[in-house]
């Protein structure tokens, strides 16, 4: 089981940069339509902050699943090809992530109940 756990998170490996840029595309969104949100409505940033939570809470939770299967979870935002390392873990980038997604979801939901 051990072992099927570290090949499906080695599969996932190269996939971990684009399923962080979109959730935090999505928080950033989730705070841009908040601030519009007299124009547009709540629906939206709502939404947007949704997919960045989940995003958020994946790679919280993603950080002790693969500490337990003996693999430091992290990304690498410097160039590996000129040997440059810096190493951020992901319960870092589900931190940052779920921090404005979080505050702008509980905003807009107060927000929309206020509305009905």
């Amino acid at each position: 089981m051990k072992e099927l756990l570290l090949n499906m998170m080695l599969a996932m490996m190269p996939a971990m940069y684009t399923i962080m840029y979109i959730g935090a595309g999505c928080a950033v969104l989730a705070v841009i339509l908040y601030l519009l949100a007299k124009k547009t409505g709540y629906k939206a940033p709502l939404w947007a902050a949704r997919i960045a939570l989940a995003v958020g809470l994946f790679f919280l939770l993603a950080h002790p699943m693969g500490l337990y299967l003996g693999f430091p979870p992290s990304l690498n935002f410097a160039d590996a090809a000129k040997f440059e390392f810096d190493l951020k873990p992901f319960w870092l980038i589900g931190v940052v992530i779920l921090i404005p997604a979080w505050i702008v979801w509980s905003f807009a939901s107060n927000k929309l109940k206020a509305q009905q």
